[in-house]
């Protein structure tokens, strides 16, 4: 089975980019997709619509798209708990994004902690955008939030982005509720961190259509032995978001 936890639905004015319904399962399809956890892009014009738009598209394909919040918290915080809210009690997401680049937010801002405070109290985790936009989107901003929120998975998106794919491991050793999703980093960098962490630490994903057959290629390259394959595809995910009683 192959999982992939992070893809984008919908039009993105900060990387200038748009993703079609169609577009996206021809993609999943394409590549041997099995299922997908989809988010709004940060620079979505507006993530609420971009959030139905999921959940309809999950209603078209039960099993195989999962949706993921992604809300700017530079808001009241009552407004963002709200739409977050809405979209994991009342639509079945399955977790929420912290943009550090796309929402110019650090980790470790007043404004960042709504996110960790809203999956706290929704039991949902926390992805994390990492490597490009750094100083926000350091991996090691996310070890002290995330040993303040142990209960709370923490998911490192791209895990370091190449750059910094090493800070991400090491934020990952020092925080075992830090988990790596290593798309666009390299096949050597992320073998290194299933060998140093193990299968159940790392998770497919690969962002975006154009890079999703890429992300693919890899999972032969590195040439991994059965557990690490399984767990790297699916079984990291499944645990994280909790899609396995959803796929059952």
């Amino acid at each position: 089975m192959l999982i992939d936890a992070h893809m984008h639905l919908g039009e993105c004015r900060v990387f200038d980019l748009n993703i079609t319904e169609q577009a996206l399962m021809e993609c999943l399809d394409r590549n041997g997709v099995d299922a997908a956890i989809v988010q709004p892009f940060p620079g979505a014009p507006d993530a609420a619509r971009v959030h139905d738009r999921i959940a309809a598209l999950a209603a078209r394909h039960p099993k195989r798209i999962f949706g993921l919040a992604s809300v700017n918290p530079h808001q009241a915080p009552d407004t963002y708990e709200r739409e977050v809210r809405r979209c994991v009690e009342e639509l079945g997401f399955v977790g929420v994004k912290l943009h550090t680049l796309g929402h110019a937010v650090s980790p470790l801002a007043a404004d960042a902690q709504k996110v960790f405070e809203a999956a706290r109290a929704l039991h949902v985790p926390v992805m994390i955008h990492t490597g490009i936009g750094v100083p926000f989107a350091a991996p090691a901003l996310a070890i002290l939030r995330a040993r303040e929120y142990a209960e709370v998975p923490v998911v490192l998106a791209h895990a370091g982005y190449a750059i910094y794919t090493l800070d991400a491991y090491v934020a990952a050793r020092e925080c075992p509720n830090i988990f790596l999703e290593p798309s666009w980093s390299n096949a050597r960098q992320i073998r290194f961190c299933l060998d140093k962490l193990g299968p159940d630490r790392v998770m497919f994903g690969s962002d975006l259509p154009v890079n999703t057959l890429v992300e693919v290629a890899k999972i032969r390259a590195m040439e991994l032995d059965k557990a690490q394959e399984e767990g790297f595809t699916a079984g990291t995910a499944l645990t994280v978001f909790g899609l396995a009683k959803r796929l059952g």
